[in-house]
Formats: structure tokens, sequence, C-alpha cells
């Protein structure tokens, strides 16, 4: 496995998934695995069975209830249910929806593996964590906290979705220890602001993360930053949060927050 590195490609499944979705905010994680065995890969039963039993436990999971705790509610992310993604011998996905008081989708999060089809070779891991409305995140939070996230919460649910994505979820198929590289694995993370205001135009990112910490922007507000990290999937949490801090660094720099070091982060 080569040295990890940083860049800004994506690949053919940077989107899947997301058909029909205009959360307000998206934390994503996107594992590609690519496997040499990967056409005699499947999703069997008992370890579906046991995925579902182990979400509401994961590392996603607790980072997104830990985002209501720190505002003073308990807003558990502990009920999955299957889809909206479509779950075969080929395919798994769930999602667990915190809602407002009147219902209305607040916080979503979701996960998803796939094996591959004729488009994609390679099998694709995402945890999403979606803030679908801050006005009924707010409104299920009780008054008086602020929906906007600080990077500090920004990277814990990023380090968790990569966590769930890149060791949890392969686990659906059998060992990946057992398994063999076909090309280099990576992992994609990205950071998007996705409800068009009603003139069409995407909100920028500041309105919903506090990116102060990064320093000022001379290209101005954007809507999106993302980063591709291209390294072995399992390790331990102190090597993925030094990998995720470094990874978020290089984003930074080329989105144009010059300003930004690991120290800040």
């Amino acid at each position: 496995m080569p040295v990890p590195r940083f860049s800004l490609d994506q690949g053919h499944s940077a989107e899947i998934g997301t058909g029909g979705q205009t959360p307000a905010l998206r934390l994503r994680a996107l594992v590609n695995l690519p496997w040499a065995e990967a056409s005699t890969l499947e999703v069997g039963r008992s370890r579906r069975t046991q995925l579902e039993q182990l979400l509401p436990h994961s590392a996603v999971a607790g980072a997104v209830t830990l985002l209501s705790r720190r505002r003073g509610a308990e807003l558990p992310a502990a009920r999955w249910e299957r889809g909206p993604f479509g779950n075969s011998g080929r395919s798994a996905g769930y999602t667990c929806a915190i809602a407002g008081p009147d219902g209305t989708p607040a916080v979503t999060t979701s996960v998803m593996l796939a094996l591959p089809t004729t488009t994609e070779s390679s099998v694709v891991a995402s945890a999403d964590v979606l803030i679908e409305n801050p006005e009924a995140w707010a409104a299920a939070l009780g008054p008086g906290w602020n929906t906007q996230l600080g990077l500090d919460e920004v990277q814990a649910v990023l380090l968790a979705a990569w966590e769930t994505a890149a060791e949890l979820l392969p686990d659906v198929v059998g060992d990946p220890a057992s398994l063999t590289w076909a090309a280099p694995p990576t992992t994609e993370l990205r950071i998007t602001s996705e409800q068009p205001a009603h003139n069409g135009v995407l909100p920028v990112l500041d309105a919903l993360v506090d990116l102060g910490p990064l320093g000022p922007n001379d290209n101005g507000p954007r809507p999106k930053l993302a980063v591709t990290i291209t390294a072995a999937p399992a390790m331990d949490r102190a090597e993925r949060q030094h990998l995720l801090r470094e990874a978020l660094v290089h984003m930074a720099h080329a989105f144009g927050y010059f300003d930004a070091e690991t120290d800040v982060l």
C-alpha cells in the first residue's frame, strides 16, 4: 500500500445515493474498495443482521447523537431502517432520521454499501450525515440553541463517518483482511451545502459551519469543500484522526484557506 496522499480527484460513485436529496448540509465519507475478488462477493443475510444490530452503536451514530447532546437535547441516532437505497444480495442501505416536533426531517444519517456494477468496478461504502432542516432541528433541540456546526464537530462527524464506512460496512460482505487490492483504495470526504435558495443559488458553507479557524479565504465563501485520501481504509483511530487533519488542511489550502494549519483543527 502506498504512502497516504491527498488530491481533489473524485471517483465515478462520488454522488451515489444522493439522488433527490437537498439537505442544508451534507457531511460525507465515501470509501472506494477496489478488491480483486469483488465479483465473487455478496451481502450475506447473517452479516446483514449483524450490521443492523451494530448500527445504533456505530461511530457515526454516536457522533450524530453527540451533536444534539452538546446542545442540551437527547436525540439519539438509535432507530435505523432499511432503505431508501435498496437492499439485496449486492447492496445494503440504512437510514436513521431525527425529526422536529411537527415531523419534519431534521437530521438524517445514512449508510450504504454497493457491490460493483457495469459502470463501477469497486465496492463502494458511504456514511452521510445530513442536516436536512436547521429550523426543524432547532425546534427539536428547544429554545436558545445554535444549529451552526463548529469545525470541531464537523471533524468529529467526518472521522466517525469515515470509520463507519471503512471498518463497519465492509464486514457485511465477509472478512476484508482476506481480500487483495486490484488498485489503491480511496476515501472521499465532502462538506456540501445542497439546499438552493429561492433564487436557485446554493448558500455558502459559512452559514452552516463555523469555518473561522481555517482563517480568511481570498477566493470568497463557497458551497462545497472536498478532499480525497489514498490510503488503506483500516487503521486505528489515532492514525485516522491524524490523517483526517492532514487531509482537511490539504483541502483548505486547495479551496483558498491558505493560512489553515493542523494545529487549529
